[in-house]
């Protein structure tokens, strides 16, 4: 019995996690709510410093959502929820994080592939946004969530034909974004 509960729970939060790569902004308060009491504990076991811990989950759930298009919906989404916390508490006891803002601003020590790979996110968050909803969906779940088009049909409960001509209409306006040169 547990283990159903256990394991329905780990699907809402990876749905969740997939609704905030599509775009779904309330889905990240509805992630923290639902996680937050366990993400503490796996950010005190790691820090141990209770006054870093608030800047730890902040962190974490930024980390979270930048992460969310490569969530793989196969795996755990508690446990690369878990990940994510871990490394970041791990991080904030390996350094100071109380920097300046002048040094918080400073993007000269990025590298340039690092500062190109956040310009195409925007680019790419931007195109997306082009999108409908349900368009937007179909290309998030298809692309970065490595469903199949009878898993989305499923899950969006679209007949096959309706999610075909959805694919077909969202990759046709991202490739005109594109030869437009926006992206």
């Amino acid at each position: 019995m547990r283990g159903s509960v256990r394991d329905k729970t780990d699907k809402k939060i990876g749905k969740l996690i997939v609704d905030i790569a599509c775009g779904r902004e309330s889905a990240l308060d509805e992630l923290f709510y639902l996680t937050k009491e366990q993400m503490y504990f796996v950010a005190y076991r790691y820090s141990r410093d209770k006054e870093k811990i608030e800047d730890v989950l902040n962190d974490s759930y930024f980390r979270i959502y930048r992460a969310s298009a490569s969530y793989n919906p196969s795996q755990s989404a508690r446990n690369w929820m878990y990940t994510i916390v871990k490394n970041t508490a791990l991080t904030y006891t390996r350094k100071d994080i109380s920097l300046s803002e002048e040094e918080l601003t400073d993007v000269s020590s990025f590298s340039s592939d690092f500062v190109d790979r956040c310009i195409e996110d925007l680019s790419l968050k931007t195109a997306l946004e082009n999108l409908d909803k349900e368009s937007r969906s179909v290309v998030v779940m298809k692309f970065w969530g490595g469903y199949t088009f009878s898993e989305i049909a499923k899950e969006l409960r679209l007949p096959l034909t309706t999610l075909y001509g959805r694919y077909r209409s969202a990759l046709k306006i991202l490739s005109e974004y594109i030869k437009e040169g926006k992206i």
